[in-house]
């Protein structure tokens, strides 16, 4: 929506096609210009197929944001028979993202002009514990990035990587206690941060609390340890991560936890 209130021509790609239409609605609503495409990106044929429809129709991108993301919050105790957990984290996250970038990368060299913004996740920088199917997945796309950044910069194009921190949407919605968190970042605060990197096109957007977390790793790796599984230890497991039907008791977070969340602005718990 903001990209089309300042005049872009925004082109639209998910799988829903009901919600497609409805976002293009809203724009034309506002007399802003959107294209809209239903795809799976992580079916590597359709996601050929869009880049070259969107390169013939509209020529070239300016800027690419990889947004689309799959989450998934289960200890690794609880994960010793769902590898498909990372097999699905990591074919979307990376795999896809890759592969979306790569089709598009050709005509941005090309011009020697181009902006890949990458939505990448502050547990990469925090090491959150239980997400290690998602922040794995989100590193890797880091570490591409990197190197990418690396090999296009002397030709025009440039990458940038948003350490995301939790933000409510009903991605997370299955994870019952972050309902009693505030403190997630809404969706218009994650929307200033892409706005910021289209605008500034920083190599990394971070928050400070990430940030400090990434420099304690390295400074402090065994407190690091210790503090991040004094947290885990805080936080319970989501009646869906543990099996239970939606409803079940489940063990509440305590005014500790609850407290620590509170100075942990956005990290995942």
């Amino acid at each position: 929506m903001r990209i089309a209130e300042a005049g872009g021509k925004v082109v639209i790609v998910a799988r829903d096609e009901d919600k497609l239409a409805d976002v293009r609605k809203r724009i034309a609503g506002i007399g802003g210009t959107a294209k809209t495409y239903s795809c799976d990106i992580t079916d590597y044929a359709a996601n050929d197929k869009l880049a070259k429809d969107i390169l013939k129709e509209f020529g070239h991108v300016d800027v690419l944001i990889n947004n689309a993301g799959r989450s998934i919050r289960r200890s690794l105790a609880l994960s010793y028979d769902r590898f498909h957990d990372f097999e699905r984290t990591i074919q979307l996250n990376y795999f896809a993202c890759v592969r979306l970038t790569m089709n598009l990368l050709p005509s941005m060299t090309a011009r020697r002009n181009g902006h890949v913004i990458n939505v990448s996740s502050i547990g990469v920088l925090t090491n959150a514990p239980r997400f290690s199917a998602y922040v794995a997945s989100k590193a890797a796309m880091d570490a591409w990035t990197r190197c990418a950044s690396s090999e296009f910069a002397d030709m025009g194009i440039q990458f940038t990587t948003i350490n995301m921190p939790l933000v409510r949407t009903p991605m997370i919605a299955p994870t019952k206690l972050y309902e009693e968190m505030p403190t997630i970042i809404s969706p218009d605060e994650a929307a200033d941060m892409i706005a910021d990197a289209i605008i500034r096109k920083p190599q990394r957007i971070a928050t400070r609390l990430g940030l400090m977390a990434e420099i304690g790793h390295l400074v402090m790796p065994k407190l690091s340890e210790v503090v991040m599984n004094s947290a885990y230890r805080m936080f319970p497991d989501s009646a869906a991560a543990l099996g239970k039907r939606e409803g079940e008791e489940q063990r509440p977070p305590t005014r500790e936890a609850m407290l620590f969340a509170s100075l942990m602005r956005g990290i995942h718990w």
